[in-house]
């Protein structure tokens, strides 16, 4: 197995995505020929489920992108589940401790390492090495989301094995008590002590969703930045092209 995003990132690379959560290969593969570094899927607050997860990552395995499953819960199958139908990385929900970091990243490891059950279906199709390069290939990213976890930050990104973290900026603002208050200096000092703990420790930090503007999110060091989920981008798309082709109308009178 070989880990494009995590090649990328130890190079010094700002890598960009976007979240999954319409089930349809033809999206994912579309999305795949733009130049992306990686595709988050979202099991945790979509319907997709792992049927449809599978057939999307098959629909993108023909570029270069890293496919990235956001499971429901820190849980042994669902975990397992994700990387066996071709997972490169998964995020890991609610992590607020080191031992949840530790628990998230024996479930995604063989032992012995960690606890992962043998049964690669996808990845042993391709890759004849893949039992021994799994576990230093697969990124296990806890998802930095609570007060309660920027508290214990500093054994979050300490668990051997971690490589990156993602800030979830709507869990997070709401937990601070500044939901969607992105430009709060409560929230903004909460990021930078995201950015700070993950570079003392050669941890890369990730945002999983836009909180301000992508200039902002650069500059504070964001290593892994999600530029939107595929259902907001279409309406912002579609949204825009209304807007010009009324204002278009109107110019004309009429």
């Amino acid at each position: 197995m070989r880990n494009l995003l995590k090649e990328q990132l130890q190079r010094g690379e700002t890598t960009f995505g976007v979240t999954l959560g319409i089930g349809s290969p033809e999206v994912a593969e579309a999305l795949a020929t733009l130049g992306l570094d990686f595709i988050t899927f979202d099991m945790q607050h979509t319907s997709l489920d792992t049927e449809t997860v599978q057939a999307m990552i098959q629909a993108i395995s023909y570029s270069e992108i890293t496919p990235i499953v956001r499971v429901v819960s820190n849980d042994l199958g669902l975990i397992n589940r994700a990387l066996d139908v071709g997972a490169h990385a998964v995020i890991v929900p609610l992590v607020n401790s080191g031992d949840d970091a530790k628990k998230a990243l024996r479930y995604s490891m063989y032992p012995p390492k960690g606890v992962r059950s043998w049964g690669p279906r996808r990845p042993a199709l391709r890759d004849p090495d893949y039992a021994a390069t799994a576990n230093n290939e697969v990124m296990v990213m806890p998802q930095v989301e609570t007060e309660l976890a920027l508290k214990n930050l500093e054994d979050i990104v300490t668990a051997e094995g971690i490589k990156a973290v993602f800030i979830g900026p709507m869990d997070l603002s709401l937990s601070l008590g500044v939901f969607r208050q992105f430009d709060s200096p409560k929230f903004l000092k909460a990021v930078d002590t995201v950015v700070s703990t993950c570079k003392a420790h050669n941890v890369f930090p990730g945002l999983l969703a836009p909180a301000g503007p992508v200039e902002r999110s650069i500059q504070q060091g964001i290593k892994l930045i999600t530029l939107g989920g595929d259902l907001g981008l279409l309406a912002e798309n579609a949204a825009i092209r209304l807007k010009n082709a009324k204002t278009a109308v109107h110019a004309q009178g009429r």
